[in-house]
């Protein structure tokens, strides 16, 4: 009994963790897809997602901000990646296209997009 209520504990207590590892670029977008466009059901909405993927496009918004464009490598433009942090922002001003990288990003609200949107991000 001791060890059945040790595990248990362990588990709920690993389970945040879980929501940290790397995800499934493809598949995250697979899931928004499925949801008619929208991240407003998704379970990671608002939450930090680690996902690897191919820079596609390196711009900056309205407010001068570095905008990136991932995808797979296939060319497929998946998501759009931002950040509030100057050294993260430098880093994603940094990315080339094509290049594979690691990054932690928010998950944000996006409805009608071809694309997810991430900020907060923070390549690895």
């Amino acid at each position: 009994m001791k060890h059945t209520t040790l595990i248990a504990l362990s588990l709920g207590l690993l389970a945040p963790l879980a929501a940290h590892a790397a995800q499934d670029l493809p598949s995250l977008y697979q899931a928004y897809e499925e949801a008619g466009n929208s991240t407003l059901s998704m379970e990671q909405l608002n939450q930090t997602v680690t996902f690897t993927a191919v820079a596609l496009g390196v711009s900056s918004n309205l407010q001068g901000e570095p905008l990136i464009e991932a995808g797979d490598d296939q060319g497929n433009v998946l998501a759009r990646l931002t950040t509030d942090d100057a050294q993260q922002a430098a880093k994603l001003s940094a990315l080339e296209e094509g290049a594979t990288f690691t990054a932690s990003c928010t998950l944000q609200f996006s409805s009608g997009t071809d694309y997810l949107s991430f900020g907060d991000c923070s390549i690895k």
